[in-house]
């Protein structure tokens, strides 16, 4: 009767992350490298990089949002747009990570609040 009180841990996963398997995580890392490509590098025609400099302004003023153009996600990348409109379950919140990273690299370095600086 050994080990009959050993209960164990057990785990049953009812979305089926299962079958998506390690090609589709690489596939999910890939959208999310391609959402930061957009929101780090698109501009208008004068260098005017819209997203990123939204990304900073936003934080800065501690509005922690980011309004984004679909017209301009498809002239930036056609792919990643289509999967945002016809997937945004999916894709949305690998989106809003990406903004999330992003954000925090053009934040850097922020002052500590609180600590006087002697």
């Amino acid at each position: 009767m050994a080990g009959f009180d050993d209960l164990g841990v057990f785990f049953s996963d009812n979305f089926g992350s299962e079958e998506r398997g390690n090609e589709s995580d690489a596939t999910f890392l890939g959208f999310k490298g391609r959402c930061k490509d957009f929101i780090r590098e698109f501009h208008e025609g004068n260098f005017v990089y819209i997203y990123r400099d939204q990304l900073r302004r936003n934080y800065n003023l501690r509005q922690y949002l980011l309004d984004v153009s679909v017209e301009d996600l498809a002239s930036f990348d056609e792919e990643v747009a289509d999967k945002i409109v016809k997937q945004p379950a999916e894709h949305f919140p690998l989106f809003e990570e990406a903004a999330k990273e992003i954000a925090d690299e053009v934040t850097r370095p922020r002052p500590e609040i609180g600590r006087a600086h002697v």
